[in-house]
């Protein structure tokens, strides 16, 4: 498990093969995406839009809402659910 996402502005995102553990990838004011920070590799994608998550940048440190809820296609439920809050993970 990881505790921090360190902000990184992108024209487009890289694909998955390249995401970094740790890092968010953001472009701004459309998607952010980010490996899931459980440990488990998957990737997390985020639209930003008034309807899906909205990211505030305060001075780099980013707060991403509503929380983050990952599943997996064999479990239903949440495998890792949690905030982003300052670019730290605030687990649920």
């Amino acid at each position: 498990m990881i505790n921090k996402l360190i902000p990184k502005y992108c024209n487009s995102i890289p694909e998955k093969e390249f995401l970094t553990e740790g890092i968010l990838y953001i472009v701004k004011n459309h998607i952010a995406i980010h490996l899931c920070a459980c440990g488990c590799g998957l990737e997390t994608v985020t639209p930003l839009s008034p309807e899906n998550w909205k990211l505030i940048d305060n001075d780099g440190l980013i707060t991403l809402r509503p929380s983050i809820g990952n599943t997996k296609s064999e479990a239903p439920k949440y495998h890792a659910h949690y905030f982003i809050t300052g670019n730290k993970i605030i687990w649920c």
